[in-house]
């Protein structure tokens, strides 16, 4: 909830640096951001929430957390409806406009963490008012969110290449008509490299594609301006160099989510030493079962060759560890990743008196390109936020308050 409040934060701070627009809802999106932080330090600290993700279950520090929270959320908020006529904005701008597009962004972002908001807390005003137990899973989040996310993307697309204060579709349309047919047509090409045939990831194509090509075109736009090309790049603030990184990060991400969910594929099965399965085109043949002994445990090693088309891919050892200390059996899964995909074997229970053991062998395409599009959009926020002109704006402001000051 953090990282979206935050990301709209980062487009809100975009037109109030350019245009003086939006500055009340900059401010309450800053109070947003770092009160569902601590929301969320509450909610994993003080075990009010059944998890993964809870920690810790100490209710003097959940409370003492819950009392903070109250004391930082009110007193910025009676703060915040003190001085808000203080920062008021009255800049004007047309619907057709990047102002526009960066207020929907806020909307959608806004609208995002309200529903994670609501899936959170339902289960826990549910209990509290005594009418029972009720959970909220995967299947509300990826109904809720994953549209709201889809509908992000075409306005990102237009974005970068909008203007300020006015705009115009016929313009839009000159810009951005070509980058659209070729996003159709990779939309309709490139799922056919993977049979059979699937609409979300030719969705998902199209939606990427349009990102790209729109940050593309305004980027290459920006250097036909300059009188050369390394005149170019160095005249790109780290603002915009952040904003395109963190795009292209959330492209892969839209990419890399489609792609796992849709052409994922597991196998749970039963292997005996000797035995080969084939899983995805790549053949997994199980070699043998050795005791290895590590600092603190003693495992089963399952020993896996796999190979592709006859040829050597990765030698893979999953493991079933008993720690010596707890006595607790854990399972090590290997992964051998790459760049395309990731394959997975996990090591289950012995099966019969012959050896045999409960394998269970994955197939996941793509699933680090969701990992690498996480680090393109935080380096891409963190570059952004590196740009001397916030600084300079914030020198000039203290400067000015002291020659007031001096003044009076």
């Amino acid at each position: 909830m953090p990282w979206l409040i935050g990301t709209a934060l980062i487009h809100s701070l975009a037109a109030t640096e350019k245009r003086g627009l939006f500055k009340s809802w900059t401010v309450l999106l800053a109070i947003f951001a770092f009160s569902l932080s601590l929301l969320g330090t509450f909610l994993v600290r003080s075990g009010v929430l059944t998890s993964v993700h809870a920690f810790a279950t100490d209710p003097e520090r959940g409370m003492f957390i819950l009392v903070f929270l109250f004391l930082v959320v009110g007193g910025s908020l009676g703060l915040y409806a003190v001085r808000a006529p203080a920062v008021s904005s009255r800049v004007s701008f047309a619907w057709v406009s990047r102002e526009s597009l960066l207020l929907c962004n806020n909307v959608v972002f806004l609208v995002a963490a309200l529903t994670v908001l609501f899936g959170t807390l339902f289960p826990l005003i549910v209990d509290a008012l005594g009418m029972g137990k009720v959970s909220v899973g995967p299947p509300y989040f990826n109904a809720v969110f994953v549209p709201l996310m889809a509908l992000l993307v075409p306005v990102m697309g237009l974005g970068p290449v909008s203007r300020w204060k006015r705009d115009a579709v016929s313009r839009w349309r000159g810009e951005l008509l070509i980058p659209a047919i070729v996003a159709v047509l990779c939309a309709i090409t490139l799922p056919l490299l993977h049979a059979p045939y699937n609409l979300w990831v030719a969705l998902a194509v199209l939606l990427s594609s349009w990102l790209l090509l729109g940050l593309a075109k305004d980027f290459w736009q920006r250097l036909r301006s300059a009188s050369g090309a390394a005149n170019g790049l160095r005249r790109l603030t780290p603002a915009y160099c952040g904003m395109v990184v963190a795009h292209l990060g959330f492209a892969a991400c839209v990419i890399g989510i489609v792609a796992t969910s849709q052409y994922s594929v597991e196998h749970d099965l039963k292997m005996n030493p000797g035995d080969t399965r084939e899983l995805a085109g790549y053949e997994f043949r199980f070699v043998e079962v050795a005791q290895v002994r590590g600092p603190n445990f003693v495992a089963d090693e399952a020993r896996f060759e796999v190979t592709r088309n006859g040829e050597w891919v990765a030698d893979m050892n999953p493991q079933k560890r008993r720690y010596l200390a707890s006595g607790s059996v854990m399972t090590e899964a290997a992964i051998n990743a790459g760049l395309f995909r990731d394959l997975y074997v996990a090591m289950g229970e012995p099966v019969g008196s012959d050896g045999a053991w409960a394998m269970r062998l994955h197939y996941k395409p793509l699933v680090r390109w969701m990992w690498l599009g996480a680090i393109l959009m935080a380096v891409g926020a963190f570059t952004a936020a590196a740009d001397k002109r916030y600084r300079r704006q914030r020198e000039v402001a203290r400067a000015d308050s002291k020659v007031a000051l001096h003044g009076a």
